[in-house]
């Protein structure tokens, strides 16, 4: 977003009058094209693009160069002495000189540091020459929601389109990143179904893998090739567009995935892991068995048929061992220990088959690894062990050049306090480590500025040497003036070793978005909203994919929600990532066999939500008095904060439910219980005035405070019918409030509705 006053218009004319050319390797990168014809558009209207083969062809005199330092093409040679490692240099003077980096992202990033902060200076600030060098080496851009980018609402009115997918991609190389998932379907669900009833099969929407947009002869009309060629255009499409601004595109998928059953009939000895959450799932799901050397030949061609139609691919990354995927004999299989005949006979010890599956998965990376590499010779496959700790050692000794390591896990028996020493074993191999974080306020709610705790987290990542990372931030189109990102880029392009000023970045940003007299009560406000983001308790996984997956602004608090009857539970309960048995349809601290919160983690974190509300009041306090004066930023900040308060309440009244209630049911002392009981009425009385207070905003604002699917509710988020829901909710708490605090024991032995069996027929054996 550039700035608009009257001395950048001044100035940028001032440093380009004398440009003629702009000029740029005709056969060099898509981002070449990009930075010249924007350069032109914004800087230098009167100059005439130039794609030349040869930088010879043309004299210095009024020509800026553009140019990759390094692509072949000899057309810049950036600084006199050029720098190891990863740079950008600006030299301007007399409208001639260059722009150049030493990689394609670097140089849309350098351009927008030129349009957006040089270019308000005086005319001689280039004219010797600015050298800037990112931070990190790599930075994957995260906005695409878990889903994609595509089929999201933006004001509740228009669906996000390709253009708003192009600004996010410009968008992510302006903040200095080089690397972007794009993998995403074409349609609105996953091809994938399951029995009446299961809920299954709503993981295939997500994470698609490599034979949803490709086939070889072993899967051959597996899929209608409608469906892949649909996934195959969007791919396409994303995969040049990121391409056009300097990124690497790249996938996120669950692999390997399971198939359809369709296919192991047809090869019944290819079958391998039986990878579904036993839980979830009706039917069983398996995937193919890639101990078999048909089926390595498989993944091989399919990812060769991928880069073959989508060259623009530069990186596979993998999450296994759930959501539809693992590998065979693996211990976090949902099932257990399993997969096909290729592997371990029968009767091994456990430290034997943990060997052996390890083996498996590593001779299988390696051949994807290989096979990719013969078409992109600089593919990488970052393969993360989330999940698969019992054989992380003999995965990790096998990591090499090519395939890298995403460090994050779910499980603390796979988190290594030692990373140096593990990211020195890595690199002494050629491989990487990539580490997660977040330059977001809320992991749910849109747009929460947090910059100096993204200014922390990213110096955390730097300081621990990690220089490959993912970093998850709100997109442009649904988050249009949020300081994080700029954050992002103060931290990744800087000019000195310095760690970047946060106040004036901050400043320098509001300045864009406010009048200069408000400029620094926007920064006020967030401060004090980074203050409240910093202080919020992390009360685990309910707080990002769990929040709608278990339908906290849908479903009602009330002290016994088994007395609510069950045409009443439909509306809320027919998108959860629950079936008819589950106990978390009527306890929030159970899902099938294993508890998420105890009642002595929730106490602690209910005394910890008492340091978070008043930074958050005051930040609400200013956007609220601005935006009585008008504007569109305040108004928007405003109603986001408005909503992380409405987000905030009800992640504290899951603590207050879960604590009050079982603490009642587990209570012996009257005093005790008499306490217990005061809670969970407490608790579902401010979620009552929670949902109608966030009803009032959802009816009022159209700020994309939240994800919203145009085309209609689904497990992972919400839709139009929101509002609906919410009046529902509000219903239920007023009728079903007063109730005894009470949980079902044996709700999960319950047979769904309408069954003929009944509960008294088997009670008891």
């Amino acid at each position: 977003m550039a700035p608009t006053t009257s001395r950048w218009r001044f100035d940028s004319q001032l440093m380009f009058t004398a440009t003629r050319i702009i000029a740029y390797p005709a056969a060099g990168h898509p981002v070449h094209a990009t930075v010249a014809e924007q350069l032109r558009q914004r800087l230098a209207p009167h100059a005439r693009l130039a794609p030349v083969e040869s930088a010879a062809a043309l004299s210095d005199r009024g020509v800026l160069h553009i140019a990759v330092h390094g692509d072949g093409s000899g057309f810049v040679t950036g600084p006199e002495a050029t720098p190891d490692g990863d740079w950008m240099y600006a030299r301007i003077t007399d409208g001639g000189g260059q722009l150049s980096a030493s990689a394609p992202h670097l140089l849309y990033a350098l351009f927008a540091q030129l349009r957006d902060v040089w270019a308000t200076q005086d005319s001689a600030a280039l004219a010797h020459g600015r050298l800037l060098r990112p931070t990190f080496h790599a930075m994957t851009g995260r906005d695409e929601l878990l889903i994609g980018r595509y089929g999201f609402l933006k004001r509740r009115r228009h669906a996000v389109d390709d253009e708003d997918v192009e600004a996010t991609f410009a968008e992510l190389a302006r903040v200095g990143c080089s690397h972007v998932v794009v993998n995403e379907m074409a349609s609105n669900r996953g091809y994938e179904r399951g029995p009446h009833g299961e809920i299954y099969y709503r993981f295939y929407d997500y994470l698609p893998d490599l034979d949803q947009y490709v086939e070889t002869k072993l899967n051959a009309g597996t899929y209608p090739a409608e469906h892949l060629q649909a996934n195959l255009s969007r791919l396409q499409s994303m995969a040049r567009a990121a391409a056009r601004y300097g990124l690497v595109p790249g996938f996120y998928a669950a692999h390997p995935r399971s198939v359809p059953e369709s296919l192991l009939q047809r090869y019944p000895w290819l079958r391998g892991a039986r990878i579904d959450h036993t839980f979830r799932a009706y039917a069983p799901r398996y995937n193919l068995t890639v101990a078999h050397p048909a089926v390595r030949w498989h993944y091989s061609e399919l990812i060769q048929a991928l880069l073959a139609e989508v060259p623009e691919i530069g990186f596979l990354k993998t999450l296994l061992n759930d959501s539809g995927s693992g590998f065979e004999y693996t211990a976090s299989l949902y099932p257990g220990r399993n997969g096909g005949p290729y592997v371990v006979r029968e009767w091994r010890p456990d430290a034997e088959i943990a060997q052996r599956a390890a083996e498996n998965v590593i001779r299988y990376w390696r051949v994807l690894r290989d096979a990719a590499r013969r078409v992109k010779p600089d593919f990488v496959l970052v393969a993360g062990l989330k999940n698969i700790a019992e054989e992380q050692g003999p995965i990790l000794d096998g990591m090499d050049r090519g395939i890298d390591l995403q460090a994050e896990s779910q499980r603390s028996d796979v988190d290594d306090p030692e990373w140096s020493a593990t990211l020195a074993e890595l690199r002494g191999r050629g491989s990487q480590a990539w580490y997660e974080a977040r330059a977001k306020g809320s992991q749910y709610i849109l747009g929460v500025p947090c910059p100096w705790l993204t200014a922390s987290r990213l110096q955390q990542m730097a300081a621990a040497d990690f220089d490959h990372v993912d970093v998850y931030c709100d997109s442009i189109y649904l988050a249009p003036f949020d300081p994080n990102r700029d954050v992002m880029a103060a931290f990744q392009l800087r000019e000195t070793d310095a760690d970047p000023d946060i106040d004036a970045v901050t400043l320098r940003c509001a300045r864009r978005w406010v009048a200069a007299g408000e400029a620094q009560r926007l920064v006020d406000a967030w401060r004090a909203a980074d203050r409240a983001a910093a202080l919020l308790p992390d009360i685990g996984q309910y707080m990002w994919l769990s929040f709608t997956w278990y339908r906290f602004w849908a479903r009602p608090f009330v002290p016994d929600m088994s007395a609510i009857p069950e045409a009443d539970r439909v509306p809320y309960e027919e998108m959860m990532l629950t079936i008819f048995n589950n106990p978390n349809n009527i306890d929030l601290a159970a899902d099938a066999l294993w508890q998420i919160l105890s009642v002595e983690q929730c106490d602690r974190h209910l005394l910890n939500f008492e340091a978070f509300w008043a930074p958050l009041a005051e930040a609400i306090d200013i956007a609220d008095g601005m935006a009585t004066k008008g504007g569109n930023v305040w108004i928007d900040l405003r109603d986001r904060l408005r909503a992380f308060l409405c987000y905030a309440e009800t992640l504290h009244n899951i603590c207050g439910w879960i604590a009050g209630v079982h603490g009642y049911l587990q209570a012996t002392d009257a005093a005790v219980k008499a306490r217990r009981r005061a809670q969970v009425y407490d608790t579902c009385s401010r979620e009552l005035d929670n949902s109608r207070m966030l009803l009032n905003l959802w009816e009022r604002s159209d700020v994309d405070f939240m994800p919203l699917m145009a085309h209609g509710e689904t497990t992972h988020h919400y839709g139009t019918n929101f509002g609906d829901l919410l009046r529902h909710r509000i219903d239920l708490m007023e009728r079903f409030g007063d109730r005894e605090p009470a949980i079902d024991a044996d709700y999960m032995w319950r047979m769904p509705p309408g069954s003929a069996i009944s509960a008294e027929d088997y009670k008891g054996f």
